[in-house]
């Protein structure tokens, strides 16, 4: 059906009503094929509606895909008139009383199920993906969060084809049969919603290890992949009992069944899946070793597999009442692996790498199209508010929150919600509620946060009085409508010779507040936004000379890398607005400063601060997206700085030549501080033949892949005739390992103005899979945050790229939809770009056979291009 044709039905919070009808035990068996698995479903029934008529209302299985065969009632083959079978489901309009059993037999095809949603096929396995509404896909079913199944599972299969099977909970059960099958039965104890139900069958091998809980309780440990790939998994299994180490030590919390296992599928829409007691990962966050994972690959493992297993309690004990919620499980749980991986790494670095990822993706969706709440109002395909509001701005208000009630007073918080709600499903307003109690704060106005959309800006004013000595800060929300929030303000006062007079946190209630300190001598310099307590805009016309005492002074790592982001804001800003041709000497002076006070700061953090602002940042900044001429300015500040600093950068790059391959902080920053310096040497004309050659030699004697990538991608950023003979290198290398070819795929698309032309030859090539998303996104993803490439003139690249969404609409609608999101940014173009990428975007919402998850994304992309032709 058309997109035309196609309900768009919308679901809203305000409708949501509790279940009728639960299912709160169910036995299935799978009799697992590629081509064709049955699956046999018994459900206890029961009503727990108030229902006081004489007939009881029909009961409604979603199903969707599903080929039925059976339907039995407390054992009996169901009557035709009893009940009807839909392409949504199964509808029993005549129930025999309030309690009763359910039979179901169904088909499935996993072979055939390329959209990677309920039972598919992977690799050399069948596994599940459920979350949110997957389970459907499997079985008829209540597929509801707020129905809490208990789950027993029996999986038969040929052994020799899959002799590895898994399910939930504890194994209690095998056997063998002479016609080569193989039977098991799993059962969880703990009941929990069918988006937590998963099974694997493959031929799998895996790591094991063992965990003593605090209490004494042995917990046997398994990482499950393809036998090639064992060797990579030494490192998620540090990070599994790294946290649940710090789980325990934290927050009290244990993990409570006797095996814990996580299993590495190739093809996943997703990062990972926290299925209770069986987490599925994307491969790409749980196989690493230091020849073929970045730096980053090995923190995002890190934070992912702490991610995953504390959604053992936050997602999977306490769980969510409907999908309207999903900030309270996502944003909560990324907080946590947020102060985890802060405890385990640097905190500044991994605090200024999450306020990047909402500069750079939340604070536009924001902006855009998409922007919603952390807590949506409605929704029309799930699985299309997965987003960076949900998770990373949902974990913005967490932190929030425990700033102003204090981490110590959080944790009981937390504790007390957990040991309330135990078993059930919840909104967030049980979690608040918890948290008013233990701290006595009233959270009733933080409630806003959850449903103002947006990302406010706090406007800033100072006076000065030097008579009285009298030092004034009036700080504004300008945009606060009905939905007034509350602000954490973490902040320092400091004097002209670096003391600290006052510092705290500044609880903003009222639309406009104001402090003022007294008895001063001399006009004091006031940082704010430590850590970057809030997640706003500030608008704060400031000194020049204070930002540079800022980003000197700062003994907040945050707020030293902020004050020097806006001086560099300031002077291309002055470039953009006045035409500059010449650096003024501010910006270079204070990389010069870093440089030669090198000694004084951790070389990871270091290279951080030292990075230059990309252009999205840049563009959301100044609220221009020429990015053409923003690219320009960009390209010759970097030069001006690498020739004025090449004999530092020189230095600094040859002192962390020495770095091993080991993954401890020192030699991390070695090899981060090393790759910047390398990548703004390449911005040197005149040193153009010594920086290739250095660079070439670092590629090809590379003992870690993050030394590797860096040379790949600045090479793919230049236009040097070098850039083909470092690709051909790279891949020479690494053409048999998926998941580094994956980098391979990304860089040479990402930079410059055209990358659509290497696309499309990529795209062609036999190493691309359009049914693996990762390879999908290595190009489709990183052409269109390319935006040099993306807002082509000539609409080249939206057209293609709608192509593309066109394929994969057909193919896997959930990554049809991530991409189509990519769009989102043309609101910002000019009115050809808009009206080019309008044309493109029509001829997908034309499409006959256009999926839900597509149709929702291109339809609100489209309106609002409409909206703003101007």
């Amino acid at each position: 059906m058309s997109s035309s044709s196609t309900e768009l039905k919308p679901h809203f919070l305000e409708e949501y009503t509790s279940p009728l009808w639960i299912t709160p035990e169910a036995k299935i068996r799978f009799d697992l094929d590629l081509e064709r698995t049955i699956v046999r479903t018994d459900y206890l029934v029961e009503y727990v509606g108030d229902w006081e008529g004489e007939a009881l209302p029909g009961v409604f299985f979603h199903g969707e895909g599903l080929g039925f065969l059976s339907l039995r009632i407390n054992g009996a083959i169901a009557e035709p008139l009893q009940y009807h079978v839909s392409e949504d489901g199964l509808f029993l309009r005549i129930v025999p009383g309030r309690s009763f059993r359910l039979t179901v037999e169904n088909s499935l095809s996993p072979k055939h199920n390329t959209a990677l949603e309920g039972l598919y096929h992977s690799g050399s396995m069948l596994c599940t993906q459920n979350e949110p509404e997957g389970f459907r896909k499997i079985t008829y079913s209540i597929d509801r969060p707020d129905n809490p199944i208990r789950f027993q599972v029996t999986l038969s299969a040929p052994k020799e084809e899959f002799p590895t099977l898994l399910s939930n909970g504890n194994l209690i059960h095998s056997q063998e049969w002479e016609d080569g099958r193989q039977e098991v039965v799993w059962e969880d104890p703990f009941p929990k919603p069918s988006y937590l139900f998963a099974i694997v069958a493959g031929n799998l091998q895996y790591r094991s290890d063992q965990w003593k809980t605090k209490s004494g309780r042995s917990i046997e440990l398994r990482i499950y992949v393809e036998e090639k790939n064992l060797s990579k998994t030494d490192f998620a299994m540090f990070a599994l009992k790294e946290a649940m180490r710090w789980d325990e030590e934290t927050f009290g919390l244990e993990y409570d069944l006797d095996l814990y296992m996580i299993v590495a599928v190739d093809d996943f829409n997703m990062g990972a899946m926290e299925n209770k007691g069986l987490n599925l990962f994307n491969s790409k966050l749980v196989l690493a070793d230091k020849s073929s994972a970045t730096d980053d690959t090995f923190e995002s493992i890190l934070a992912v597999v702490a991610h995953e297993y504390f959604h053992n309690w936050t997602g999977n004990r306490v769980t969510l009442r409907n999908w309207f919620n999903l900030t309270l499980k996502e944003g909560l749980t990324v907080f946590r692996d947020q102060w985890f991986t802060e405890d385990k790494t640097d905190p500044s670095v991994k605090r200024i790498k999450d306020v990047l990822i909402l500069w750079e993706h939340q604070f536009p969706e924001d902006a855009g199209p998409m922007a919603h709440p952390i807590l949506p109002k409605s929704y029309i395909e799930m699985n299309n508010f997965y987003t960076v509001t949900v998770y990373e701005k949902g974990a913005e208000v967490i932190r929030m929150l425990s700033h102003l009630i204090g981490r110590d007073t959080f944790r009981k918080g937390l504790q007390l919600y957990l040991h309330t709600y135990d078993g059930q499903a919840v909104t967030f307003e049980e979690f608040l509620s918890s948290m008013e109690q233990v701290s006595h704060h009233s959270l009733l106005q933080f409630r806003n946060w959850y449903h103002r959309k947006g990302t406010p800006t706090l406007r800033v004013e100072e006076k000065w009085n030097p008579s009285e000595g009298t030092y004034q800060i009036k700080i504004q929300d300008s945009e606060t409508g009905e939905l007034p929030l509350v602000f954490p303000i973490q902040y320092a006062l400091f004097d002209q010779d670096s003391k600290s007079l006052d510092s705290g946190l500044w609880e903003m209630k009222a639309v406009q507040e104001e402090k003022v300190w007294t008895g001063l001598v001399n006009k004091p310099i006031f940082s704010l936004l430590r850590s970057y307590s809030a997640p706003v805009h500030l608008a704060f016309e400031r000194d020049e000379r204070e930002l540079i005492f800022l980003a000197k002074q700062e003994t907040d790592g945050f707020s030293k890398f902020f004050a020097f982001q806006k001086i560099i804001f300031r002077e291309f800003r002055n470039r953009w607005e006045q035409n500059q041709k010449n650096s003024t000497s501010d910006t270079i002076a204070l990389y010069k400063h870093f440089i030669e006070t090198r000694e004084t700061l951790p070389k990871d953090y270091l290279s951080y601060l030292l990075a230059f602002p990309g252009l999205t940042i840049l563009a959301d900044e100044l609220k221009v997206y020429a990015f053409e001429e923003i690219h320009e300015i960009r390209h010759k500040m970097l030069q001006e700085i690498s020739s004025t600093l090449r004999p530092d950068l020189f230095s600094v790059y040859k002192e962390n030549l020495g770095s091993m391959s080991s993954q401890d902080r020192e030699n991390i920053g070695k090899r981060r501080l090393k790759n910047m310096a390398l990548s703004f040497l390449f911005y040197l004309p005149q040193a153009k033949d010594e920086v290739i050659s250095i660079a070439l030699e670092q590629q090809k004697q590379a003992n870690h892949m993050s030394d590797e990538i860096a040379v790949l991608r600045a090479f793919c950023e230049s236009s040097y005739r070098e850039k083909e003979t470092s690709i051909q290198l790279f891949y020479n290398k690494w053409k048999a390992d998926v998941l580094s070819l994956d980098l391979w795929f990304s860089a040479q698309v990402s930079y410059g103005p055209d990358a659509l032309e290497r696309a499309q030859s990529l795209v062609s090539s036999s190493d691309f899979n359009w049914k693996n998303p990762n390879r999908v996104r290595s190009v489709l993803s990183s052409l269109a945050r390319n935006h040099l490439s993306f807002h082509r003139k000539d609409g080249a690249t939206y057209r293609w790229l709608c192509e593309c969404l066109l394929l994969l609409n057909e193919i896997n609608p959930q990554i049809a939809a991530q991409i189509a999101k990519t769009f989102q940014s043309v609101r910002w173009q000019d009115a050809k770009r808009k009206g080019l990428a309008l044309m493109a975007l029509q001829t997908v919402l034309d499409f006959p056979h256009l999926s839900r998850d597509l149709a929702e994304i291109a339809g609100k992309i489209c309106k609002d291009l409409e909206n703003n032709q101007s």
